[in-house]
């Protein structure tokens, strides 16, 4: 039986997420420190395991248990910080950055390859332009 319009196949998932263990979130309104003020996170979602993949570059990883063990992992080839399973993350609707969006917690930004060279060149991840 549909409720409020919805068909049943409208609750499923893609076969892409399902298989990467991903699982869709409630959007959320958050602070985002890019473009300093609340903003919408229309698009977020949660891992339920640990990634076997890279989803910047697509590297497969051949011990995902030992990039985990890190305090912060990464992706070897190009440096892409990797999402925890159970963590919330978010895009922000302003500026397309990402984000870890805990609740009770201020959002953790988690920068793409742009934002990580704009840090290590000016320290903060957007340039003064």
């Amino acid at each position: 039986m549909a409720l409020f319009g919805r068909k049943p196949e409208d609750n499923q998932q893609s076969p892409q997420a399902a298989s990467s263990g991903m699982q869709a979130a409630p959007a959320k309104r958050a602070f985002c420190r890019l473009c300093g003020d609340h903003q919408m996170f229309s698009k977020c979602w949660m891992h339920m395991g640990q990634l076997k993949t890279c989803g910047c570059c697509n590297t497969p990883f051949e011990d995902a248990a030992k990039l985990y063990g890190k305090n912060l992992p990464a992706c070897p080839r190009c440096g892409e910080y990797l999402e925890q399973p159970g963590f919330v993350y978010g895009v922000c609707d302003g500026c397309g950055s990402k984000f870890e969006l805990m609740d009770g917690a201020v959002p953790s930004l988690i920068p793409n390859l742009q934002q990580r060279r704009d840090m290590r060149k000016f320290g903060k991840a957007w340039s003064p332009d």
